[in-house]
């Protein structure tokens, strides 16, 4: 059997403690340290550069609120430890610029935590994209009821929109423009609610639309509209993944790992084999789409 890596997990909020139960099933790792603020106990300590280095770390996981992303990110980056940073990387546009060009440098890997391109069901239906022709129009329809978001400085839709996002670029190089059709925010007991919908045009004559809220059901689907079918993807149901080409339907009837098992997968090989990988690119298409609704 190979040998276990030693991990870093940074961040013990409702993330860092999936991560966590997630480690615990994973027989390719050992969690050397959680870093948080709370240390009182064991094995519990303050993130710094000093305690970075006590153990070697093989590889780190960045989930704590993404105000601290940018500098805690650039010094595991800057140690080359290579990480899985939780979505969106950071807060700026020049703050994902830097940690490019950082991880470049370095030749450290960033695995930005996209879940639903770690989805086997999506990964299925992205081998098939030529079975539906020529891509004519991409609509996504994401979101949950959720009275979490208190600050107004991170809208829902910064925290939802990667997910769409993620897997629209996936089809389209470039989206060259956006129309905010709906941009409904309010506040209810302390939280903030966000009805958004978007269309928007892209390269290859590819347009689409986006749906998010916060308000309602949770959804988490996608649809590629071909010339001669369409994909349909569902993060939350499973039989809602299916193709339709040449008029004819087909089910995704493989067995889903859970995302959060395939992208410990992807960290644990490209640390065992020093191998260079990198979603940061991506990220900076993202936050450039984001900081567009934030302009209009």
């Amino acid at each position: 059997m190979d040998q276990k890596i030693n991990l870093a997990l940074v961040g013990f909020g409702k993330f860092g403690k999936k991560y966590y139960r997630n480690i615990q099933d994973n027989k390719n790792f050992s969690l050397k340290t959680i870093f948080r603020k709370n240390v009182n106990r064991k094995n519990f300590r303050p993130f710094n550069s000093k305690n970075l280095n006590f153990y070697k770390y093989d590889a780190g996981i960045v989930c704590t609120p993404v105000q601290s992303h940018y500098k805690v990110a650039k010094l595991l980056i800057k140690n080359k430890i290579p990480i899985i940073l939780e979505k969106p990387a950071a807060e700026t546009l020049n703050q994902i610029k830097k940690l490019t060009q950082l991880s470049n440098k370095k030749k450290t890997s960033v695995i930005v935590n996209h879940s639903d391109l770690y989805n086997k069901n999506f990964e299925f239906l992205y081998k098939k994209r030529k079975d539906i022709g020529k891509i004519q129009f991409i609509e996504a329809n994401f979101g949950k009821y959720s009275k979490s978001y208190k600050d107004k400085s991170f809208l829902p839709y910064k925290d939802w929109l990667p997910h769409p996002l993620a897997l629209i670029f996936q089809f389209i190089k470039e989206i060259h423009s956006i129309d905010i059709k709906i941009n409904k925010i309010y506040k209810k007991k302390e939280a903030f609610f966000q009805i958004l919908e978007i269309t928007f045009k892209g390269s290859n004559k590819i347009n689409g639309k986006i749906f998010f809220s916060n308000t309602r059901k949770k959804r988490r689907n996608l649809t590629v509209y071909g010339k001669n079918g369409l994909l349909s993807y569902d993060g939350y149901n499973q039989i809602n993944n299916f193709m339709i080409s040449k008029k004819k339907k087909t089910h995704v009837r493989i067995k889903n790992i859970a995302p959060m098992q395939n992208i410990l997968q992807k960290l644990y090989n490209v640390s065992k084999k020093n191998k260079f990988h990198s979603d940061l690119n991506l990220s900076l298409k993202i936050q450039k789409f984001l900081t567009k609704i934030k302009l209009n």
